[in-house]
């Protein structure tokens, strides 16, 4: 069955709604006045409940197969491109300025797949752990200006430094599928492996060795 035809409602977005709630479990304290604000439209190809008069309407939208579910709260109009700054835009609003996205969300910006439940962050050392949403991991390390880049509006681990945190961080057989999807994706795991070796005082660098020969061998 065909899609159904982009409604007029998606080229024509209405004003948010005026307020917004902070999210179950945190605080309205601990997080910044512009968490209770209004929502900004959002920008590029993403179309949210938001942008469209509710949830309601969102929902139909997505039943009805004009718009498809990338993650979270965010869609895309029937057949546009996905790329990794469509998905890393759908993250913007739960990143923390001065904190970069890694890990497995990093893997899932830049190979695609079902969207991580959880959120992984970080942040350099020194700095204070930022306040974030439910269902965030952040940890800090080095690093991470050179080997980050920005995509939709967020910092996000290059393939190769997120082959290195993969490997340092979570357990081989859960790594592995992610590195090799990584590579994959164009990541160049021997300058993956010799980031790796340049780190200092890093644990799991055994470990890590291990799956990453293991992935460019594959």
């Amino acid at each position: 069955m065909e899609p159904a035809a982009v409604p007029a409602l998606l080229r024509t977005r209405p004003a948010p709604s005026p307020g917004r709630t902070p999210p179950e479990g945190v605080p309205p304290g601990d997080l910044p006045v512009s968490a209770l604000l209004a929502p900004e439209r959002t920008p590029g190809v993403l179309v949210r409940p938001s942008d469209v008069g509710g949830r309601v309407a969102w929902d139909v939208l997505v039943r009805d197969g004009a718009l498809t579910v990338v993650g979270d709260d965010a869609a895309v109009p029937a057949r546009a491109e996905v790329s990794a700054g469509t998905r890393a835009a759908v993250l913007r609003p739960r990143v923390p300025a001065r904190t970069v996205v890694t890990g497995v969300t990093a893997a899932w910006v830049h190979c695609g797949g079902p969207m991580p439940q959880v959120l992984h962050l970080a942040h350099r050392p020194g700095t204070h752990r930022p306040a974030v949403w439910s269902f965030t991991t952040v940890w800090s390390c080095p690093g991470l200006v050179g080997d980050s880049l920005s995509l939709g509006g967020v910092r996000v681990t290059t393939p190769e430094r997120t082959a290195v945190e993969l490997a340092l961080r979570l357990p081989p057989a859960h790594a592995l599928p992610l590195v090799l999807g990584l590579r994959s994706a164009g990541a160049d795991l021997a300058a993956a492996s010799r980031s790796l070796e340049r780190r200092t005082r890093v644990a799991g660098r055994p470990r890590a060795r291990l799956v990453l020969a293991a992935a460019a061998s594959a």
